[in-house]
């Protein structure tokens, strides 16, 4: 039995793709989707509204796009093949009435895949050369059964498909999969983390623009850059140092726009200096408004500086207020928990408030207890208070004062030199 879904969810999501609308798409999509208790029923029918939805922002015919389905759990299940769903009501109505919750605690996405290497042909709708091929897999937690990364039935689907698509659904995906599905793709960057339903609509504009003729993420190598020379006020070589940084930037609307641009150079100018890579400093990034994303920054993944440059100067500030900064702490927990050859892992939070919705405080101490974090906080705006950074990070002297925030770069560059934290 179906549970119904919620109206209210039902309606935003609806609303959100007639912003997005994406008609003039030219593709052939595979779902294959996570149907194991990775979530609850409750969740799954959230999923289930979201898939329904983004479909229905495509024209779906035999001439436009056209939809395939597959779910996975304790065994793996065809929902729609592409000739299902080369109609709209017709994968609408597969998603509706074929798609199954399974809630087991198998998760057998190696089997899911060999079924769409197998089905997945010009018998069953997959059209010619013209049509972009993506193949999108959604998952909720760690996999089971056979190993998918550097299996057969991946290389033979990544030769069948022009971009194969990851996305990872809960906190669980967070914690356990960060490094198998940024694996799964065609490219580094086709990994996108949902930590919660209300980031899906945001999931479903990023698979659809992938989708489009000619888009599509690439990793050329950097042309070779001067690097950046520190601050002689720096109290030691900063390519010495082979730590672990955890960035979490506050983007709400808390901050002007410029107060925001100014925040982004002084974390590019923190950044910049350090040497990267597995053996040196590694950077990952989280933001955190009215809600949190975890960003792809290659993080001991043969990271350069470009990497984390790119991504924090892309930046894009909420017009909203919120600040999620529990849920930011819980989506580097997968990172956390990782072997590291890191000598230090510390974290670095700006931000220009502190109206969490929920505390961070106990979170912020399991993870300093667990895994040795070392967090510091940087008062971008005077809403931030003072007493709450310190509170969170544990001491004064690991806070940077608003009054300060000019030399935000260096002091934190100097703490990491000391070694010295809270």
């Amino acid at each position: 039995m179906l549970l119904k879904l919620n109206p209210k969810i039902s309606n935003q999501i609806q609303q959100y793709y007639s912003y997005f609308p994406f008609q003039n798409v030219e593709s052939d999509i595979v779902l294959v989707v996570d149907a194991s208790n990775a979530y609850d029923q409750a969740t799954f029918e959230q999923l289930r509204s979201f898939l329904y939805s983004f479909v229905a922002s495509f024209t779906v015919s035999p001439l436009d796009t056209q939809v395939a389905l597959y779910a996975y759990g304790s065994s793996a299940q065809t929902v729609a093949s592409l000739n299902d769903g080369s109609s709209l009501g017709s994968i609408q109505a597969k998603i509706n009435t074929t798609l199954k919750y399974q809630g087991s605690s198998e998760r057998n996405l190696f089997q899911a895949l060999t079924k769409v290497q197998a089905e997945v042909s010009s018998m069953s709708g997959l059209r010619s050369a013209d049509y972009k091929k993506v193949l999108v897999v959604i998952s909720g937690d760690a996999w089971s059964g056979n190993a998918v990364i550097g299996s057969s039935v991946l290389t033979q689907l990544k030769q069948k498909f022009n971009v194969i698509l990851s996305v990872g659904f809960g906190l669980k995906a967070v914690t356990n999969l960060n490094s198998q599905l940024t694996q799964l793709t065609t490219a580094s960057m086709n990994t996108f983390f949902a930590a919660t339903p209300d980031q899906l609509p945001y999931v479903s504009a990023w698979i659809a623009t992938l989708s489009c003729p000619g888009v599509q993420f690439s990793t050329p190598a950097p042309p070779p850059t001067t690097v950046p020379t520190q601050s002689p006020s720096v109290s030691c070589p900063l390519a010495s140092l082979s730590y672990d940084v955890y960035l979490i930037v506050d983007v709400s609307n808390k901050a002007s726009a410029a107060d925001f641009a100014a925040m982004k150079t002084a974390i590019h100018n923190f950044v910049a200096p350090f040497a990267f890579g597995d053996l040196a400093a590694n950077f990952a990034l989280v933001t955190t408004g009215i809600d949190s994303q975890l960003f792809f920054t290659n993080f001991h993944n043969g990271q350069s500086r470009s990497d984390v440059l790119t991504a924090v100067d892309g930046l894009l500030q909420d017009d909203v207020p919120g600040q999620t900064l529990n849920l930011a702490l819980n989506a580097i927990q997968g990172y956390l928990s990782q072997p590291s050859s890191a000598s230090k892992k510390v974290l670095a939070y700006f931000t220009s408030t502190t109206a969490w919705d929920v505390s961070p405080t106990a979170t912020m101490s399991s993870l300093k207890s667990k895994y040795s974090l070392s967090p510091m906080a940087v008062q971008w705006g005077a809403s931030a208070s003072t007493s709450d950074l310190t509170n969170l990070v544990g001491g004064a002297a690991c806070v940077n004062a608003v009054s300060n925030k000019a030399s935000a770069a260096t002091w934190l560059q100097n703490k990491m030199c000391s070694k010295v934290f809270c």
